[in-house]
């Protein structure tokens, strides 16, 4: 028994390595790793590794090693490594480098000195130089760990490479990682997106947020960034000569970006002035070309605007915007824009420095808008002196004057000549100190929600946000998956999702940040960029083990319920025909505006007397009845943004009378009987 094993984990890796059983069936109790220890997981680690490879042909414990994994995974367990079980660890790893993610990772995990022993299984893990450098960082920290001549071959695999394809910064970058700390290599090393990082990494670990605080990359990405931007200046005042896409090797492009998220993490005030440059100008060539100096350095940038931003990066990114004439390059950068604006919202400290951009105006205040909704997932708080500073500007002081705001101890008010007032229209009086929020729905009670609807209207407020009617989800009672079962389709949710900040995951569905969750939008069938036809939503569910926050839960359903409600064509139904099957494979593919006008014409049609009479309305997106509203395309129910409950009966007869209906009969029939349900309601209680 290895030291710190406890019995149950040697039980357990003599099960993995293929030990005596009493039985050839027998596969033990579950394992749950919940109230494992470190050490425990360490002695086993190797073990789980080698049972998972496809090495033998023991398909029980390669399936039971796999769980396992899977598991630990989920968990965000880690183990520790230490003497024979680091090597033991490292003994699991295939001598090819698709295995240096693992051995990375077993390296993250050491406590202590590396054993002796070690060099050997490193040499043997890096095998031919011929594929080192693909990984570089990996391929550094083992030679760094083999030792002999594996840190010379190192930097002769290197410069070949750089001799064919020529890459000065990255080359430089590579110099100076005998300088780096060992979080900071590791940083490197254990990320997939050390290289390109682009919105697809979001949520992952950043490794520039950890080389942010070592100095020597900090003054690394100054040096690189600062040349870069007089480069790019040189050859605009033609200094240099342009040529199209030939101002950095493309290899260097991600370096560059790196280099700037290392900056913007940090706010160094350096960086403003450069970021200003750089980005407008990699983007437009010299003269009236429609070619750009860097197209992968425009769009590695707007990469790094989006995933951490800063005030003055995103007016680089505005102003890069309004210049570019490549086609390519504007498409990309207005996919980083609105991203960006949500996650400067969530840097509150620094969001406000530079105020907001651009002429007064209603556009400028539909700006400060969206940056104060971005805010309310992580439920952004202004300190307030900050607060008062920000209304010297007449057009947020106009939006703010629009809006309800709250304070720590949850007295709740709006703006009111030079006061403030309760939502009841009562005078209160301002804390004179404190911090002051965006008042959410979900932050007071259905009377206080309502009395703030009344005084909204009674004031004829047009809020520049969507705030006292906002829509507002809780968890299902019932524990089940909110927005499961609908027909989706793929090019509208795909198009959608991608412009809202979504990603797309392996095998999961779609994921999006909100504060510090991270959720996911489950989806069946084959998902992938491009993809045609329909899938099926299973619904939204924590990508964590941690419980959401109320508001950040609520916003995240809003925001699922902006992907489904565009892209649903049909409820699931659990006898799915051929026919059936093709017709939605075809619906799919339509634009969504034709059937949603063709919904609405049918419920004209059935409900004509009600809406001639005035107990029904037909909007854009909805039926009325009274303040309640239906969803024309998933048939949710609100009640002044509230979900309602009610109870739809059967009416026995499906739509299918009208065959030459363009969208799908259940779903049709689902969004008529609770209008009738609803119209029921409100001749038994008026004013419902």
């Amino acid at each position: 028994m290895m030291p710190s094993e406890s019995a149950r984990a040697a039980a357990l890796r003599a099960r993995l390595d293929g030990g005596f059983v009493e039985h050839a069936r027998f596969t033990g109790p579950p394992v749950d790793f919940s109230d494992w220890t470190p050490e425990e997981l360490g002695a086993i680690w190797g073990a789980l590794h080698r049972a998972a490879r496809f090495g033998h042909d023991d398909t029980a414990r390669r399936e039971l090693a796999t769980t396992l994994l899977a598991q630990a995974s989920s968990m965000n367990l880690a183990p520790a490594l230490a003497g024979d079980m680091f090597l033991d660890a490292l003994d699991a790893a295939g001598d090819y480098n698709r295995e240096w993610e693992y051995v990375i990772g077993c390296l993250a995990c050491l406590h202590g000195e590396a054993p002796a022993g070690t060099a050997g299984q490193a040499r043997r893990i890096l095998g031919k130089t011929s594929g080192w450098a693909e990984c570089p960082y990996q391929a550094y920290l083992l030679a760094r760990l083999a030792g002999g001549d594996a840190p010379a071959q190192f930097t002769q695999a290197m410069e070949e490479r750089h001799a064919l394809y020529p890459m000065p910064l990255t080359l430089h970058e590579l110099e100076l990682l005998p300088q780096l700390a060992k979080t900071s290599l590791l940083a490197l090393a254990g990320s997939r997106y050390s290289g390109h990082w682009n919105r697809d990494s979001i949520g992952e670990a950043d490794p520039a947020d950890v080389l942010a605080d070592d100095a020597a990359y900090v003054d690394f990405a100054r040096t690189i960034l600062e040349q870069a931007a007089r480069h790019i200046a040189a050859i605009h005042d033609g200094s240099v000569p342009y040529a199209a896409d030939a101002a950095f090797a493309t290899a260097d492009s991600p370096v560059l970006a790196r280099a700037a998220r290392v900056a913007s993490y940090r706010d160094d005030a350096w960086f403003r002035p450069v970021i200003t440059v750089l980005l407008p100008l990699a983007c437009v060539a010299p003269g009236a070309a429609k070619s750009a100096p860097s197209q992968s350095l425009a769009m590695a940038l707007g990469h790094a605007v989006e995933t951490i931003p800063t005030p003055e990066s995103l007016q680089a990114l505005r102003a890069a915007l309004a210049q570019v004439r490549h086609a390519g390059i504007r498409k990309k950068l207005e996919r980083n824009l609105k991203p960006a604006e949500r996650a400067l919202a969530e840097r509150p400290d620094i969001a406000w420095r530079i105020g907001m951009p651009g002429p007064m105006g209603k556009r400028r205040q539909a700006m400060l808008a969206r940056r104060l909704e971005a805010g309310y997932a992580s439920e952004v708080w202004f300190g307030l002196d900050q607060w008062r500073g920000l209304r010297d500007d007449a057009d947020i002081d106009a939006v703010a004057r629009a809006l309800v705001w709250r304070t720590r101890d949850g007295m709740a008010f709006m703006l009111d000549g030079k006061g403030a007032i309760d939502a009841q229209g009562l005078s209160v009086d301002l804390p004179e100190q404190g911090e002051i929020g965006l008042w959410h729905p979900l932050h007071g009670s259905g009377e206080e929600r309502a009395a703030w609807q009344s005084l909204v209207a009674q004031r004829r407020l047009r809020q520049p946000l969507r705030q006292v009617y906002r829509e507002i989800y809780a968890p299902p009672g019932d524990g089940g998956a909110p927005f499961a079962g609908y027909q989706l389709s793929l090019p509208t949710l795909l198009g959608l999702a991608r412009r809202e900040g979504w990603r797309l995951d392996d095998d999961e569905g779609l994921s999006r940040q909100f504060g510090a969750w991270r959720v996911l939008l489950r989806l069946e069938g084959r998902v992938y960029p491009g993809a045609g036809g329909a899938c099926t939503s299973n619904g939204l569910a924590p990508a964590q083990m941690m419980p959401m926050a109320p508001v950040a839960y609520s916003e995240a359903c809003r925001a699922v319920d902006l992907l489904v409600s565009a892209s649903a064509l049909a409820l699931v139904d659990e006898e799915q025909s051929v026919e059936r099957e093709q017709r939605l494979c075809y619906l799919a593919n339509l634009a969504p505006g034709p059937m949603a006008g063709m919904r609405r014409a049918v419920l004209e049609q059935v409900f004509a007397d009600q809406i001639e009479d005035g107990r029904m309305a037909l909007q854009a997106r909805h039926v009325m009845v009274g303040r309640h509203a239906i969803h024309l395309t998933t048939g949710r129910v609100t009640k002044d943004g509230a979900e309602a409950v009610i109870e739809v009966v059967a009416q026995g007869s499906k739509l299918g009378a009208v065959p030459w209906l363009p969208y799908d009969e259940a779903l049709l029939e689902k969004i008529a009987a609770a209008a009738g349900a609803l119209l029921a309601l409100h001749q038994v209680q008026p004013g419902c």
